[in-house]
């Protein structure tokens, strides 16, 4: 259970307060990382695509509940669908503007991270090129869900992951000694799922 990690929470409540309200049951996601996979999937919606590094890791997140399988620019070749409803990006920097190409009309991009660091300062340029089509974006933190409503997000999860409905994906076990190793192959991308150290 200790490797269900935050961000499940803070990817329901984006998928709930951000996109899911506006949308029916068909919704379209474009997703990443295991567990938001297995919400959008538990969720509802008709196609959830993901973005990864190899073929192996499309494999293991179509078990998950990824129908559609991209690589790390969102290209899918056979596999991939024409647009999307809902994007959730924790990645953002230089590449995120890319994504709002991909938003079917009405389409909404929800930025829950910004590992790869800022967009671009004129990314907003892409939504205005595109006016018509009435997308739209949105930045989304748990801090500013109120503290009971986040706790029952949690509590719900972690119910679903002790009668199974939502899968811990753990990638090692290491002792906690070996913290940095663990922190250098997170960097190298070598990891699916988490690192949970032991004391």
């Amino acid at each position: 259970m200790g490797a269900l990690p935050v961000s499940a929470a803070q990817a329901r409540n984006a998928r709930i307060t951000n996109a899911a309200k506006r949308r029916k049951a068909t919704t379209r996601s474009l997703v990443d990382v295991a567990c938001r996979v297995q919400l959008a999937a538990h969720g509802g919606a008709s196609a959830v695509a993901v973005t990864t590094s190899s073929p192996e890791r499309g494999r293991r997140l179509r078990d998950l509940g990824a129908t559609h399988v991209l690589d790390r620019s969102g290209e899918g070749g056979a596999d991939d669908l024409p647009g999307y409803d809902v994007i959730i990006d924790v990645i953002a920097g230089e590449h995120m503007p890319s994504f709002i190409d991909r938003l079917n009309p009405n389409g909404r991009l929800v930025v829950v991270g910004a590992v790869g660091g800022q967009p671009p300062a004129d990314f907003g340029t892409r939504l205005m090129a595109a006016f018509q089509k009435s997308m739209s974006f949105a930045t989304f933190s748990s801090a500013t869900v109120a503290e009971p409503a986040r706790r029952a997000v949690r509590m719900e999860q972690f119910a679903a992951a002790a009668r199974g409905g939502l899968q811990t994906v753990v990638h090692e076990v290491p002792p906690l000694e070996h913290a940095v190793l663990a922190h250098q192959k997170m960097d190298a991308g070598e990891v699916f799922g988490r690192i949970v150290l032991t004391p």
